[in-house]
């Protein structure tokens, strides 16, 4: 049986969500009683990874609502910066043409490791002070095999600019497992449980990251509003729903391809966009033109304040989706092959075997409630060399020396001459 390394980088996003009973008023708080968002300042080469990393969030959208519409076509989910970020701290391993095509396909090509690196931590750092408001926690963490000797560099960069605490676990314990699912548990409020089935002892490490978010709609939906109404199927079906509604001052654009209307949560620092498609327009053909240029950067400039009568349906969704095929058609294939260079995670070879990501979203009256798990896993592409048999006969005079390990300071030396005394 091939060794394995598995590395699990996992990223979870939650959402508001806040109960409401129908005859209480669920207007959600006066803004005018909230503090200011803070405004996040970037840098000119920052502005443009923003950028870059929204087109990489349309890029990853648009592969995969294609593939989505060639099987069940079902509603689905995911978070863009969940995997982005997941796949940037995978990055910090990779070298030569592997570490190229990672920052392709995060459209990070014109930027260094470090770069990289300092917008992640930057933009984690900027995301907990902006909306005082509103609960935001990033945690990181990595749980690494104990007998496995991990490059230091890979483990320094992760607690650098991702803050990533480091635990050294035995894998070959079956508790280990409960321990990773608990931290994940814990750091998500219970939103997301478990995020992986089972250790071995071939595992390298788990690297998890956890993102909690907990606001409420700046302008709450009234429960009593909320009806029974028909949403209407783009093949024509239809299906009665609990449609809320509400009618209140948001910021609002439109073009020959859609509407657009943003919905802020607590002081606005954070918001939902809502993209709804012409009459005689498709989801595709909206997707298509979001993913081109400064499509989206253009249609946001062109919100403005309007009235809007606003109908939003109350919806759930849970999904899962393995990655691989997605990615290998952003540029990625090379790291799901033998080819790949991962080498400064280990000095063992070592591929991406795995790219998956859970994830869970419900809206209601009060906000929105989402959870998103990225799952890297990698393993092995080549034995490591195992030592030939040799025969130690210490039967003559020998040094000793006694040392800490993971400094080699070294305690005590001597030397065993002979047994006269």
């Amino acid at each position: 049986m091939r060794t394995k390394i598995i590395l699990l980088i996992s990223m979870a996003i939650t959402g508001t969500y806040f109960g409401a009973s129908c005859d209480k008023n669920n207007g959600g708080t006066d803004v005018k009683e909230l503090p200011d968002p803070i405004r996040i300042t970037l840098r000119s080469a920052e502005e443009k990874m923003v950028r870059a990393d929204q087109q990489f969030a349309f890029d990853f959208f648009a592969n995969l609502f294609d593939e989505e519409a060639f099987t069940e076509d079902k509603n689905f989910m995911v978070s863009p910066l969940s995997l982005s970020m997941a796949l940037a701290m995978t990055m910090n391993g990779a070298a030569g043409e592997t570490d190229r095509v990672m920052k392709k396909t995060l459209q990070m090509d014109d930027y260094s490791k470090t770069e990289i690196n300092s917008y992640y931590k930057k933009l984690k750092e900027a995301l907990l002070k902006t909306d005082p408001t509103t609960k935001l926690s990033i945690a990181n963490a990595i749980f690494a095999n104990r007998q496995v000797a991990v490059h230091p560099d890979f483990i320094k960069t992760n607690q650098l600019y991702y803050d990533a605490t480091v635990q050294p676990v035995d894998f070959s314990d079956a508790t280990t497992t409960d321990i990773i699912n608990k931290w994940a548990s814990d750091q998500t409020h219970g939103l997301i449980r478990k995020v992986i089935e089972r250790t071995n002892a071939q595992d390298l490490m788990y690297l998890l990251n956890a993102l909690y978010f907990k606001g409420m709609w700046s302008t709450g939906f009234h429960a009593r509003n909320t009806t029974q109404r028909p949403f209407t199927y783009e093949n024509g079906a239809r299906k009665s729903v609990d449609m809320m509604r509400q009618t209140a001052k948001f910021n609002y654009t439109e073009n020959q391809n859609l509407q657009l209307v943003q919905l802020p949560y607590g002081n606005q620092a954070f918001s939902m966009m809502v993209l709804l498609p012409r009459e005689g327009k498709k989801l595709k053909d909206v997707v298509t033109a979001a993913r081109q240029g400064d499509y989206w950067s253009g249609l946001k400039s062109g919100l403005r304040e309007a009235e809007v009568e606003l109908f939003l349906p109350k919806f759930k969704t849970k999904y899962s989706k393995k990655l691989n095929d997605v990615l290998t058609r952003m540029g990625m294939g090379i790291t799901f092959t033998d080819a790949a260079d991962f080498s400064g995670i280990s000095d063992i070879p070592a591929r991406i075997s795995f790219v998956k990501q859970d994830t869970y979203i419900s809206t209601d009256e009060s906000g929105t409630e989402a959870a998103a798990v990225t799952t890297v896993g990698m393993e092995m592409t080549s034995m490591p060399t195992q030592p030939k048999k040799v025969i130690f006969n210490a039967e003559r005079p020998f040094i000793y020396i006694i040392q800490e390990n993971s400094t080699g300071a070294i305690l005590f030396m001597g030397a065993v001459k002979n047994f006269d005394e």
